[in-house]
C-alpha cells in the first residue's frame, strides 16, 4: 500500500492526529513494517493485536478495581 493507508486510518479515528500518528507508527515499528510497506493484511494483524492488548489492559484494570 502506501502512506495513504496510514493517513486514512489515522484520519478515520476522529482523534487528534499527532498522538495517534505516534502510536500508530510505534505499532508499525513493533510489527517490523513501515508506512510505505504496510499492506491491508498487515493492518488487520496489527489492529487485532492492538485491540487484544487494550482489552487485556481493561480486564486487568477491572480485576484490580474489584
Amino acid at each position: 500500500m502506501s502512506k495513504e493507508l496510514v493517513e486514512t486510518v489515522v484520519g478515520a479515528t476522529g482523534l487528534p492526529q499527532e498522538p495517534i500518528q505516534r502510536e500508530f507508527h510505534s505499532l508499525l515499528e513493533k510489527h517490523g513494517t513501515t508506512p510505505e510497506d504496510l499492506t491491508l493484511d498487515d493492518l488487520r494483524e496489527i489492529m487485532a493485536d492492538y485491540l487484544n492488548e487494550v482489552f487485556l489492559e481493561l480486564a486487568e484494570s477491572d480485576a484490580k478495581s474489584a
